[in-house]
């Protein structure tokens, strides 16, 4: 399910939840302000059918490659000075490739009744990924982490809908996902068998998610001040196309403060849990810059991180930012006492000011002293 989310990523982009309605004039992009480079008037101005390139920077799928959405954007026509709801209607399609040869495609239709405060989303995808996956294994009295190679094709539909309660402040929806998952390996899979709790045949994972999200912060792309919290409970049951009977909590809680107009600083908690039955690729794992996907994988799931932003200029940042994670599990191959740790340094550039949107690089070492980058579109633990 990882996978359909990178998907959506790609297709949201920076284009989700803007909200505008457009107009016929000539587009610039210098601001108003400063004349520097910027792309507010572009975004407000938009009109039919966008390419959007990114560069994939995730290391566990070869640390580079790239991916081109293609994004059909139709704004809501004002509905009067009363309308608290105007998100655009969204249609894109895209795909991926990365140099460990993993490769994807989908396509996605988001928009929302504004009379009414809702919204929905609706995408599908298919993808042919190739994934590492660690277990520690006791060896002489010793443990080792081993690490074993997969490749997996999920099929994967999602649908969406939410409920504007206060003031686009506060949301509550439900989300149902499912997702046909075929899982090949050139390892004995006897052996795996009783390593990855007989969870490597072709399944189906279907489930439904109920959500609440309160969002305070003052810009949902790069935030200088506000809270967000979320929380998510996922039932699988047969009745939803489920071939495992699997419950999982997300929780998420974002803070960010600015002592000073030139400083900003963010704070983020995130814990994840699930069930016994939950299929291997369905564990959490620590999703943080310095972490490979799927590397540190349990049961549950603690991510600790701080962001610290520092503005040189109106235009330019300069960042650091630190964080810590642990597992939780009762398997023996999954048990882990540790804390992980990684962090780094990176710049941003106000890229569209009227949104508050900074773009940039980050640079990152990971728990063992191995450095990644990452291109950050808004702020990184936007999801």
């Amino acid at each position: 399910m990882n996978f359909q989310r990178m998907l959506m990523l790609i297709l949201l982009g920076g284009f989700l939840h803007l909200h505008l309605h457009a107009q016929e004039k000539k587009v610039t992009f210098k601001d108003t302000l400063d004349h520097k480079l910027d792309l507010s008037d572009y975004v407000i101005n938009m009109h039919g059918l966008i390419p959007y390139p990114i560069i994939i920077t995730e290391p566990a799928l070869g640390s580079f490659g790239g991916a081109l959405a293609l994004v059909l954007v139709s704004p809501k026509k004002s509905m009067g000075s009363t309308d608290q709801f105007r998100f655009p209607d969204i249609t894109g399609a895209a795909g991926m490739y990365t140099l460990n040869n993993s490769w994807g495609t989908g396509a996605l239709r988001q928009g929302s009744f504004p009379k009414i405060g809702m919204r929905y989303t609706a995408a599908i995808g298919y993808c042919d990924v190739n994934m590492d996956y660690y277990r520690n294994l006791e060896y002489n009295g010793e443990t080792d982490e081993i690490k074993y190679s997969f490749n997996l094709k999920p099929f994967f539909i999602l649908m969406d809908i939410s409920e504007n309660l206060y003031k686009n402040k506060i949301f509550t929806g439900l989300r149902y996902q499912f997702a046909n998952m075929q899982v090949h390996t050139d390892i004995n899979n006897d052996f795996l068998d009783s390593i990855f709790n007989y969870r490597i045949s072709d399944k189906n994972l279907g489930m439904l998610g109920l959500y609440a999200e309160l969002d305070y912060r003052n810009s949902m792309f790069t935030p200088d001040k506000g809270i967000r919290f979320k929380t998510t409970y996922y039932l699988a049951r047969s009745y939803f196309g489920s071939d495992f009977d699997v419950d999982r909590l997300e929780l998420l809680f974002n803070a960010f403060v600015q002592p000073y107009h030139w400083w900003v600083c963010g704070f983020r908690a995130e814990w994840q849990m699930v069930g016994d039955e939950a299929p291997f690729y369905f564990l959490p794992y620590i999703l943080m810059r310095g972490f490979p996907m799927m590397m540190y994988q349990g049961q549950g799931v603690l991510m600790l991180e701080t962001e610290q932003r520092f503005d040189v200029t109106r235009r330019w940042s300069l960042l650091g930012f630190a964080g810590t994670g642990k597992t939780y599990s009762d398997s023996e191959y999954l048990k882990d006492d540790n804390w992980y740790f990684s962090g780094g340094a990176g710049f941003r550039y106000l890229v569209a000011r009227i949104f508050r949107l900074r773009m940039g690089v980050d640079v990152a070492m990971g728990p063992d002293n191995q450095f990644a980058y990452y291109i950050v579109f808004g702020h990184n633990w936007n999801r």
